[in-house]
């Protein structure tokens, strides 16, 4: 009896941290992700950069406390209730380093040479206009700044978001893309790795740099 007992009291415990994990609401990324992106964009207390497509804002909390007092995190948004979330939670949580920039699908919205990195985080499969954000991200990196695009190849049959250029095909974007894109616009191509996920879809980072002033 005791052979089946415990059998069938483990899956009932099972089954109720499951219905309660389901119950959550969306977990924030993994720290292996945030120490993947501190690394590959070269954070350090006192750095600036963007979030670009923040989303909520989760990426760009656990950003603010890496880059530190001296630091700062822009994130932007095209969707004025996630930029007020953004805002709010930061008033909350008592984070100054955290500026909201209102951003349109043509353009960042960030200031000239602000920001130290950038990273665009399942975002880039999303632009309309990819040209024109890809020139204003170049703009508001400094010289010798990282960009990193985390994003997936498209997946047939899924539907590409409405507006996006017809290159992408389906839901996503091809790395090559993402690279002959950037590269047009003067950025400097470094590397393409898998990126860490807790999703069921592989990801890539590819990773750029801008030319130095005096390159």
């Amino acid at each position: 009896m005791r052979r089946i007992a415990f059998p069938i009291a483990l899956l009932m415990i099972l089954a109720g941290t499951a219905v309660r994990l389901a119950a959550k609401p969306l977990a924030p990324p993994r720290e292996s992700e945030i120490d993947h992106l501190v690394r590959i964009i070269e954070l350090h207390e006192g750095s600036s950069v963007a979030d670009v497509g923040a989303g909520s804002g989760e990426v760009s909390f656990a950003l603010a406390g890496q880059v530190g007092p001296g630091g700062k995190v822009y994130a932007t948004e095209i969707n004025q209730q996630l930029l007020d979330t953004i805002r709010n939670a930061a008033r909350r949580a008592k984070t100054p380093n955290i500026e909201v920039v209102k951003a349109t699908q043509h353009n960042t919205g960030l200031p000239h040479g602000c920001c130290d990195a950038i990273f665009l985080r399942d975002v880039y499969h999303h632009l309309t206009d990819p040209m024109s954000v890809d020139r204003s991200l170049y703009e508001a990196l400094r010289p010798g700044g990282r960009l990193a695009v985390i994003d997936f190849e498209p997946v047939p049959k899924w539907p590409a978001p409405p507006g996006v250029p017809a290159n992408r095909r389906w839901h996503g974007v091809p790395a090559s893309i993402v690279s002959k894109e950037l590269m047009a616009c003067g950025f400097t191509r470094l590397e393409m790795i898998d990126w860490p996920t807790s999703g069921t879809i592989k990801h890539y980072c590819v990773v750029f740099k801008k030319p130095p002033a005096n390159y």
